[in-house]
């Protein structure tokens, strides 16, 4: 002979726990969901910096280049990349050091190139000037 015991339900706690969780269900789907979101938000913004950089480190490269057309690119180049929300502070800090850097060398080359043959290097250099050398009155002495 087999007894059988009477069939019993669940408990009744767990039939309560069961109405908790699945009315939670969609709450959590959608904290999953915007977790998810935010992580990708989060990459495509670094891959967004990772390729700004590479786009800012042949600027700098370029406006540092002896090549003045190539140069000018390149501050082009770091002057879109300054504009763009991706530039830190110290990005652009960086980026109007180097395009100060390439002015003041041109200029500097400019300033020796117009002033190669100029007869008043002879003063810079220790000689006289064509004024001390006719003296007060303009005579030669």
């Amino acid at each position: 002979m087999i007894l059988r015991l009477p069939r019993q339900g669940p408990p009744a706690w767990a039939l309560e726990w069961a109405a908790v969780i699945a009315a939670l269900a969609p709450i959590i789907t959608l904290l999953v969901v915007l977790v998810a979101y935010l992580a990708y938000l989060q990459r495509a913004k670094a891959d967004k910096r990772d390729q700004w950089w590479k786009r800012a480190q042949w600027g700098i490269e370029s406006a540092l280049s002896d090549d003045p057309a190539r140069q000018e690119v390149g501050v082009i180049v770091l002057d879109n990349l300054d504009r763009s929300g991706l530039a830190t502070r110290e990005d652009a800090a960086l980026f109007n050091e180097v395009a100060l850097s390439v002015m003041v060398d041109n200029l500097d080359e400019e300033y020796d190139l117009a002033t190669a043959g100029d007869p008043g290097d002879n003063e810079a250099e220790g000689g006289e000037s064509d004024a001390q050398s006719q003296g007060q009155d303009g005579q030669a002495s």
